[in-house]
């Protein structure tokens, strides 16, 4: 289903996206479900869906969960169908901690992003920078259960 224009538009972290896709419960499924349901747009770059494709074709993803490449190859077609894809902004206006997420704050500038949504600490850290505003770095609990309300 397609997000409505007012929809917020939100760069999800990878272990989220991940988790939400393999657990069957959990607010990463309720945040999975609600992009599903159109409740927000989903902002992708390059990156993100090279993350996204190398960790769900991780060997112990298709051994618990029991992805194969084939489900996986249909969890990125429709992240590329139904994401919003985003031109990731050349430079973030804060330091990051760890600079594997750069890329993801870079997307969420980029991208003109409502919120990002993670759990990583390294990315929670600069929530709040004037830089920053208008994005806003929720924990996935802290967006489904205030700021995005899905």
């Amino acid at each position: 289903m397609m997000p409505n224009s007012d929809a917020h538009r939100v760069v999800v972290d990878t272990n989220l996206l991940v988790s939400g896709l393999i657990m069957p419960h959990g607010l990463p499924r309720h945040l999975i479900d609600g992009w599903r349901a159109g409740a927000f747009q989903l902002l992708i770059t390059d990156a993100i869906l090279d993350e996204y494709a190398t960790v769900l074709a991780r060997p112990r993803f298709a051994a618990k969960y029991g992805l194969t490449p084939a489900m996986v190859a249909a969890v990125l077609r429709r992240l590329r169908a139904e994401g919003v894809p985003v031109i990731p902004a050349e430079r973030i206006p804060v330091t990051v901690r760890d600079p594997k997420d750069v890329h993801l704050l870079a997307a969420a500038v980029g991208g003109h992003a409502d919120y990002l949504i993670t759990g990583d600490e390294d990315l929670l850290v600069p929530d709040g920078a004037p830089t920053l505003l208008p994005l806003q770095i929720l924990t996935v609990r802290t967006y489904l259960h205030g700021h995005g309300g899905i």
